[in-house]
């Protein structure tokens, strides 16, 4: 059962070893699930697989929680944070945060920041890291 990874740390080079059916392949469809998902729509990317109730791990009703953390080629630490549930029999965004951490103990700026097609977004993101920076916001209603 793929429930939980965490992969922390990575050398340059990985080799990802396991028997058949212990998540090899799931792991690796995160990041086409997560492509797909920004390129049409969650439900589309659900809809590929088969479903709702066939991404989430046996026993459980979800939401289905994916967080990947990476630094950008500054240094800087980035989040995004993409938590998908069901509205009746739609999969649905319940939560996608977009943050990048200002050093290493700043503040993180959340670039994105809604909760079921409804939250904010910065519209300064060019003065981000600037010394005495402060964000501006927008509100937004994205569908979900």
């Amino acid at each position: 059962m793929f429930r939980d990874a965490k992969l922390e740390n990575l050398a340059s080079l990985v080799i990802i070893v396991g028997a058949n059916g212990s998540g090899k392949s799931t792991l690796f469809d995160i990041f086409s699930f997560l492509r797909e998902s920004l390129q049409t729509n969650v439900a589309a990317a659900v809809a590929r697989r088969g479903g709702f109730k066939e991404l989430v791990s046996r026993g459980e009703s979800g939401p289905i929680e994916i967080v990947v953390k990476f630094r950008e080629s500054g240094g800087r630490l980035a989040t995004y944070h993409l938590e998908v549930g069901l509205n009746g029999s739609r999969p649905v965004v319940e939560r996608e945060i977009l943050k990048f951490r200002r050093g290493r103990r700043g503040q993180p700026w959340h670039f994105v920041d809604f909760r079921r097609g409804t939250g904010t977004a910065i519209t300064n993101e060019s003065v981000y890291g600037e010394e005495g920076a402060t964000d501006r916001r927008r509100a937004t209603c994205a569908p979900i």
